[in-house]
């Protein structure tokens, strides 16, 4: 079902976030504590960072975590203000390939899903893929849902729409399954619960950072529960949560 993480605020290292912290994503690799499909996830994982808005930089491998000790080391190394963190338990179904782990990268956009398309390998798949604009049809690099959901959005926002809205219409539109998205461009963060668990922490972990997880990486009381089909904004110095609009509900 994958994990993820994101974080916008005073510059810190990657490090503090994804490995130190005592049920960070390492942890969660192989022992989640609100996952509903298990408790690993042994496909892969990846990062994605900016250094300037709008300029992200990535790194993403098949390899777990866990076993990934070269890729482990390189993060104490990156130090930002606008981080966005994934592991990865891949659909039943899916292959284990660096093309369908996230972070997704287009332009100044990052992108990761914790969740699944219900039915994706039992038509759904060619029929999201459909909807896709021919340009962003024909770059699809691997055979992950996730990358199919990113260029559904990255199209509304080409059209005109408020990123902010259009993840709330894309995901409104999807039916079936378990849809937490996290889009950003390195200046706004927008995040989605449909179906898992998410939650925010509003000061960590220096004042003025704020923290979108699955689930928490500790047990200090100030994480908070998102209520399910909410979008989370973070934008600045504002974190905001508001309900998905019921008109856009499938």
């Amino acid at each position: 079902m994958c994990r993820l993480l994101a974080y916008v605020g005073p510059s810190v290292a990657a490090s503090s976030l994804v490995v130190d912290p005592p049920f960070s994503l390492l942890h969660q690799c192989t022992a989640a504590r609100e996952q509903t499909s298990g408790r690993e996830n042994p496909d892969g994982w990846g990062i994605g960072w900016y250094r300037a808005p709008g300029r992200p930089e990535r790194y993403r491998t098949d390899v777990p975590m866990p076993m990934d000790e070269a890729g482990r080391d390189r993060l104490g190394g990156i130090v930002s203000g606008h981080l966005l963190a994934h592991v990865r338990h891949k659909s039943p179904g899916s292959p284990t390939e660096v093309a369908g782990n996230a972070p997704f990268r287009e332009g100044p956009w990052l992108f990761a899903h914790n969740g699944f398309v219900e039915g994706y390998r039992d038509g759904r798949r060619d029929e999201l893929r459909a909807r896709l604009s021919p340009a962003r049809r024909a770059a699809l690099a691997g055979d992950a849902d996730s990358e199919v959901l990113f260029g559904l959005l990255l199209d509304r926002i080409d059209d005109g729409a408020d990123p902010t809205d259009a993840v709330g219409e894309v995901v409104g539109s999807l039916g079936a399954g378990k849809y937490n998205l996290v889009l950003t461009d390195g200046q706004r963060l927008i995040a989605c619960r449909w179906g898992n668990s998410l939650h925010v922490r509003r000061d960590r972990p220096v004042a003025g950072g704020r923290i979108v997880a699955s689930e928490p990486y500790d047990d200090e009381p100030d994480w908070e529960a998102v209520a399910d089909r909410s979008l989370v904004v973070v934008e600045r110095d504002d974190l905001t949560i508001v309900p998905i609009p019921l008109e856009v509900h499938p």
